[in-house]
């Protein structure tokens, strides 16, 4: 596999008709490049497949994609979302936000059971990933060199401090799939991955976004145990990347003490005086005030300023949401939504791990679980659960793990 996905994706484009839906397909390869425009233009074109991939569903009269557990918990997850949002303080605000967000498992669904059924389409969009990450890595490069980072943080191509989002989220398939390849033999033909992996982290350190550089790093390395692990390998690349960091902190002071006191201090476990255990605190406190329902999805933005007192140490800070999915779920949609939730999360990562079995010798199915498991790792600082960027780099991974595991019409056929 190791210049396949070269291959793959220039026979993919050059045999192009015979994939089905041809259109779609390009259109969903567009997609990557799309996402470094703006949120919107990428916003309508997650949307756009979704919807499309629903009125196909309707028009054919085929839901058995609809059966899957994971969809299924969606499914119920968003149903009690729009039913607690009525009973929360913003009513509509909170409907209209928790009617759009089912979107995002629509686009999952539709990636996984129709545009990347096979497996030539599937690597094909690595390659595409690839590129993309690489254009958005040296954007911000320029950014750093040119005009340098503000407060320590890098906003281009978007103007918004999340640019490390849409490389350590959208584009992780690809960064772990060519770990993989990297660690399993040492080849000249893996200079394109190395680069790809190494100019990939380089940018997102230079963001300022520490819990991006954390997610990307710690899913790349967990990537050298899923396929054919060579520990020597590893070992080397992990003494290049110690190298490569600690010359970049060597060179910027400012960046040094972002991820190291600035780091150390803002973790709750010894610092409860800070914003990120803050807003976790102002999340737990209206979870527990409004333990069953909830505040209704992005309530919480409203009722955090009315909090009473509470028994949790340290003060609150009052963000546009919680900044954690988990207590997020909890304080937007109760405990029980938060179980429905995890349920879902649960099956999401049980799906892509079933995927390793079906096709063990795959590289993107055996490092496939990485992705869910890292993005809804428990203890991180999130964008919103129900915003629109986090969700839109998010979902986008999520659709591509997914993809690996085709037996999910089998699963879920039941004779008529």
């Amino acid at each position: 596999m190791n210049n396949e996905i070269f291959k793959i994706f220039r026979n993919t484009i050059k045999n192009i008709n015979k994939f089905s839906p041809k259109f779609i397909i390009l259109f969903w390869f567009a997609g990557p490049f799309i996402y470094l425009i703006e949120r919107t233009p990428g916003d309508v074109w997650l949307s756009l497949i979704a919807l499309i991939f629903l009125v196909k569903s309707i028009i054919n009269k085929d839901w058995f994609w609809a059966k899957q557990a994971w969809f299924k918990f969606a499914l119920i997850y968003w149903f009690w979302g729009l039913l607690v949002s009525i009973q929360g303080p913003m009513p509509v605000f909170s409907f209209q936000e928790g009617f759009v967000w089912i979107r995002f498992p629509l686009y999952a669904a539709a990636i996984q059971c129709w545009i990347a059924k096979e497996r030539d389409i599937r690597f094909s969009m690595l390659f595409v990933l690839s590129v993309s990450s690489i254009i958005m890595s040296f954007i911000l490069v320029t950014e750093y060199y040119l005009i340098g980072p503000h407060d320590g943080r890098l906003s281009w191509p978007y103007g918004d401090l999340i640019p490390g989002n849409f490389i350590a989220k959208a584009c992780m398939p690809v960064l772990v799939t060519m770990m993989a390849i990297c660690i399993s033999k040492l080849r000249t033909i893996n200079i394109y991955y190395y680069f790809t992996i190494f100019i990939s982290i380089y940018a997102v350190i230079l963001t300022g976004e520490r819990t991006h550089t954390i997610l990307i790093i710690c899913a790349c390395l967990v990537a050298t145990l899923a396929y054919k692990p060579n520990f020597k390998l590893t070992s080397l690349l992990l003494i290049i990347i110690a190298f490569v960091v600690t010359f970049l902190f060597y060179y910027d002071e400012v960046l040094y003490i972002r991820f190291s006191q600035q780091l150390f201090d803002s973790i709750p476990i010894f610092n409860t005086d800070t914003s990120y255990w803050g807003t976790w605190r102002s999340g737990l406190q209206q979870g527990l005030e409004n333990f069953w329902l909830g505040v209704g999805p992005t309530g919480s933005r409203y009722t955090c300023g009315h909090l009473g007192p509470h028994w949790l140490p340290g003060t609150n800070y009052c963000g546009n949401h919680p900044h954690n999915f988990y207590i997020q779920m909890f304080a937007e949609t109760g405990f029980i939504g938060l179980l429905i939730g995890c349920t879902m999360i649960f099956y999401i990562i049980k799906t892509c791990w079933n995927s390793r079995k079906e096709l063990p010798n795959c590289l993107l199915a055996n490092v496939s679980f990485i992705i869910p498991f890292a993005v809804f790792f428990p203890f991180q600082q999130a964008g919103s659960f129900f915003g629109q960027w986090n969700n839109l780099f998010m979902w986008f991974a999520i659709g591509l793990a997914l993809s690996n595991y085709q037996k999910w019409k089998k699963d879920t056929f039941i004779p008529s």
